[in-house]
């Protein structure tokens, strides 16, 4: 839902967030809070892996892995 302020900007939802709680106990090496960051992260990191070639979209499987690898070694590196 948009809300339209007088200075003509647009206001938006504020996106849902990881919590706190469960940054710390993904860190702690729990697999559900890992799964959990995981699958709020998974829309952004499906489009930065998107590549479009003369109009044809396609998800590069090599990148897409990357990005789910580095998310998870900065997920672990994150002190509490």
């Amino acid at each position: 839902m948009e809300r339209t302020i007088s200075s003509q900007r647009t206001m938006r939802r504020p996106y849902s967030r990881v919590t706190y709680p469960v940054l710390k106990a993904a860190t702690g090496g729990d697999i559900d809070a890992m799964t959990l960051i995981q699958r709020h992260y998974e829309p952004y990191i499906r489009s930065l892996a998107t590549v479009s070639v003369y109009g044809t979209s396609f998800l590069n499987t090599d990148l897409y892995d990357r990005l789910k690898t580095r998310l998870i070694l900065s997920t672990l590196k994150f002190k509490p």
